[in-house]
């Protein structure tokens, strides 16, 4: 179990891509790598190579029960990676090297991993001018090549920033209410959704499609050239619930997605997590495949979700402090952690706190969870096996 500062909780987490340790952000907007304790020889300790420290503890076989940040070389020495609010998203690049936080108060940071550089600062990327703070940023993802960030905010944008430029590129708007996830996705070619006439549209080759989950219950899918709408799809949930939008409307009969897992199993598909008690594998055209519910219980919601890198077990929180583990082929529960939230969270009375995360590592079989929840007394990530 990882363990916070008094009044500090963890807004963000997730693995390195090779599983040799993980990161969080927190609510007073630190990010710090955690890694297990290691001695440095003394000769790896001559000169000031931080990369190559670096490496060296990456290269051990983790024992995620040790997990500290004081061996990283530049945490050692506080040379920390900051934000002045809440980090609330996080992504590392493809090849390992680059991490990406984004912030409530709208700010989008790029670190070099191995050193904890801040390579680029984007402020108020989804609007806010002068003195102002930006609008909150829920998600963050770098494209296939690392040359781009996708993000998604509280203005029910979704946004491509160019890297190299440090600039917007590209704006997918059409949602109305906050966008709580978004990623790029190749798709082998645009007949799955047919529009094959449409202009512009490619119906041979690759596709580069960016799929974001929002607030309002919707899930979109873009061309990711164009930035024009492909599909909008709506979960077929219960329509007892509201979701805040923006402009003069106040409500909408549709729960909000919060989670949209992509797969590599089946091809082409997507589990989409909306705040009801129910979730979906679905087509990128937007057919139910399979429905994933609990049969002990009707009346939760699904907090969080995350799904093994080998496609087979879904791992979702519900209200009620538990996570089950689905089979993802017979859609059935295969397994129920009952004390997930009470273990994943320091607590706050008699109430149950709110699981805000679920992270997978990349190579084991080990899934971390964690609350945002601010009545807890510190924040906590707990992994389990």
């Amino acid at each position: 179990t990882i363990r916070l500062g008094k009044k500090s909780y963890i807004s963000s987490a997730l693995f390195l891509p090779d599983g040799k340790g993980l990161v969080t952000g927190s609510s007073d907007g630190f990010v710090e790598i955690w890694g297990e304790p290691i001695s440095y020889s003394t000769k790896q300790d001559v000169g000031d190579n931080k990369s190559d420290k670096f490496k060296n503890l990456l290269e051990q076989n983790i024992d995620f029960e040790k997990l500290r940040t004081s061996d990283l070389p530049y945490q050692k020495e506080d040379d920390l990676m900051l934000h002045d609010s809440s980090v609330l998203a996080m992504d590392v690049s493809r090849d390992g090297s680059l991490l990406g936080t984004a912030s409530s108060d709208g700010t989008v940071c790029v670190w070099k991993i191995a050193n904890g550089k801040l390579l680029r600062k984007l402020e108020r990327t989804h609007g806010g001018s002068g003195g102002d703070k930006g609008a909150a940023v829920t998600c963050i993802q770098f494209s296939p090549n690392g040359s781009k960030l996708l993000t998604g905010g509280h203005d029910s944008t979704c946004r491509e920033f160019g890297l190299l430029a440090s600039r917007m590129l590209k704006e997918f708007r059409g949602h109305r209410s906050y966008v709580n996830c978004c990623s790029y996705v190749i798709l082998p070619n645009a007949s799955i959704f047919g529009n094959n006439d449409a202009p512009g549209t490619q119906t041979s080759g690759s596709l580069l499609v960016v799929v974001t989950g929002s607030a309002d219950g919707t899930v979109c899918v873009w061309d990711g050239r164009t930035a024009e709408p492909l599909r909008e799809i709506t979960t077929p949930i219960p329509t007892s619930s509201t979701a805040v939008l923006h402009g003069d409307e106040s409500v909408v009969s549709s729960k909000s997605v919060h989670t949209v897992l992509h797969l590599h199993s089946p091809p082409q598909t997507m589990i989409v997590v909306p705040r009801t008690n129910r979730a979906f594998l679905m087509s990128y055209s937007g057919t139910v495949l399979k429905v994933y519910s609990r049969d002990d219980i009707q009346e939760c919601e699904f907090l969080a979700a995350a799904v093994s890198p080998s496609n087979l077990w879904l791992y979702v929180a519900a209200d009620d402090g538990k996570c089950m583990v689905f089979d993802m082929n017979s859609g059935k529960v295969e397994k129920i952690i009952h004390s997930f939230a009470e273990e994943c969270s320091s607590g706050r009375g008699d109430s149950i706190c709110e699981i805000s995360g679920i992270i997978h590592h990349p190579h084991r079989g080990m899934i971390g969870g964690y609350s945002s929840d601010k009545g807890q007394k510190r924040g906590v990530l707990t992994l389990w096996k």
